[in-house]
């Protein structure tokens, strides 16, 4: 009876947002594992898995949903870690500013080249659809900015070119068909 005051009680702070999450984790943190409530928040999350699980098997479009979500982190890790290859993938600096400062940077890599990506696709869609009727734009949704055969990873790069004050963008790479028979 208790542990069920207490999950109301819990739920209520949730609801009219009186406690923090970061509190309730806290304090709920704090409890040995045989403590009732959380025994009680252990079966309610068995049983929310359940429920999740019946629908998964159910319902192939959140299979597909979930599919596609798996998929972009997926390939958002790809290329995190072909970027940061040269380290093998790990963070060795010692202190925490400078592990943020090293994760920070990778981000703003990633975020570069997935703009980078996300302006050409645009172009090639534009091409696509004012050239042929090949194109679909159901297809769009489908499309990942998260590619990077095309990029150069390494070596010395001039920041300082002038290359982003130019208003000249790259042209696309246009095959004919002749080029796809080949």
């Amino acid at each position: 009876m208790r542990s069920l005051l207490a999950l109301q009680a819990i739920a209520a702070s949730i609801r009219d947002k009186s406690l923090k999450p970061s509190a309730i984790l806290r304090k709920l943190g704090a409890y040995r594992q045989q403590n009732r409530l959380y025994l009680a928040l252990g079966e309610i999350g068995r049983i929310e898995r359940t429920l999740f699980m019946l629908d998964w098997i159910e319902n192939a479009d959140l299979r597909m949903e979930c599919q596609a979500g798996l998929n972009k982190g997926e390939a958002r890790h790809s290329l995190a870690h072909a970027v940061f290859a040269h380290s093998q993938g790990r963070i060795r600096d010692r202190s925490e500013v400078a592990q943020q400062k090293r994760a920070m940077a990778l981000n703003l890599v990633i975020a570069a080249i997935t703009f980078w990506n996300t302006i050409y696709m645009d172009k090639a869609a534009n091409h696509l659809a004012k050239t042929g009727p090949l194109y679909d734009p159901a297809l769009l949704p489908f499309t990942s900015p998260l590619g990077w055969d095309h990029i150069i990873l390494s070596g010395d790069f001039d920041w300082h070119s002038g290359a982003a004050d130019r208003k000249i963008a790259r042209p696309l790479h246009i095959r004919t068909s002749r080029d796809w028979e080949t």
